[in-house]
């Protein structure tokens, strides 16, 4: 696939770009948790828990020796458009619920208006105090590489904060609005039904947009990689511990990527 790619390519620094990414451009590794102790989630919006990793949190939730903490960034008002302050209560209820299903019960709540919050110092130093408080030695958060302005602000965040932490060993990106592309996978069969049953908690969110659908959809399209049947959540995980380990550029992928948008659809 690399060398049909590469053929269509009369920029030559795209194509050297390629050569030195083929080698990374392997399967995703299954994600072995048993490393996790205190694990840090941070959703931007009710219900990005669910989409992005309900399973792997499923799993973690049944290993007594590790201590969960979901931390909610917005108020999940409806954002600039329509804020409604109503629908704000109703949906941390729902995540509540959600969790619950999960198996996770510390909800930590931020309160930042839904789309009309910035990457500012107000948001670092609530985030960083949540950090430093938790001491996690995981954390999960939305992907650079998303396409919603709100997660991208939290992603650039939390990763600032994270690499300067002493605690974090890993740094996890999940799926949410863009499909990754993954360096790990997790295999969730066992307990999708419980994360299709706390997605359905969402019940706001589900007026809007058929999630269950889209979250089943990809789940079983990442099972692929473990074989028929199964379903798997998708991560790009940067190894925050080891500093020898290469480490993933997600900037220059994401370039490269709107570079080969850019040149494939110009071959046509």
């Amino acid at each position: 696939m690399f060398k049909f790619i590469r053929s269509l390519m009369p920029d030559r620094s795209i194509a050297d770009d390629l050569n030195a990414l083929e080698p990374e451009a392997s399967l995703p590794q299954v994600l072995d948790l048993a490393s996790a102790k205190r694990v840090l989630v941070f959703a931007p919006h009710p219900d990005d828990e669910c989409i992005g990793c309900a399973g792997t949190l499923t799993l973690m939730s049944q290993n007594p020796g590790i201590e969960i903490c979901v931390v909610l960034v917005t108020n999940g008002d409806g954002g600039q458009h329509s804020p409604d302050p109503q629908m704000s209560s109703v949906r941390i209820e729902e995540m509540r619920h959600a969790l619950k299903v999960l198996g996770i019960h510390q909800l930590q709540t931020l309160g930042f208006e839904d789309g009309r919050f910035l990457s500012d110092k107000a948001l670092s130093n609530a985030l960083d105090s949540v950090i430093q408080s938790f001491q996690p030695n995981w954390v999960f958060a939305p992907s650079p590489m998303d396409y919603h302005k709100d997660h991208l602000i939290v992603s650039h965040a939390v990763t600032q904060l994270c690499q300067r932490s002493a605690s974090v060993e890993q740094l996890i990106y999940l799926e949410s609005w863009t499909p990754l592309p993954a360096t790990h996978i997790v295999d969730i069969t066992g307990v999708m039904a419980f994360k299709m049953k706390a997605l359905k908690e969402h019940q706001t969110a589900l007026k809007y947009g058929d999630y269950a659908r889209a979250v089943e959809g990809l789940n079983a399209y990442r099972g692929l990689y473990l074989g028929f049947d199964r379903f798997a959540e998708a991560f790009v995980v940067q190894n925050l511990e080891r500093k020898d380990l290469p480490q993933l550029n997600l900037k220059r992928l994401s370039a490269l990527g709107l570079d080969l948008k850019r040149v494939l659809g110009r071959s046509r």
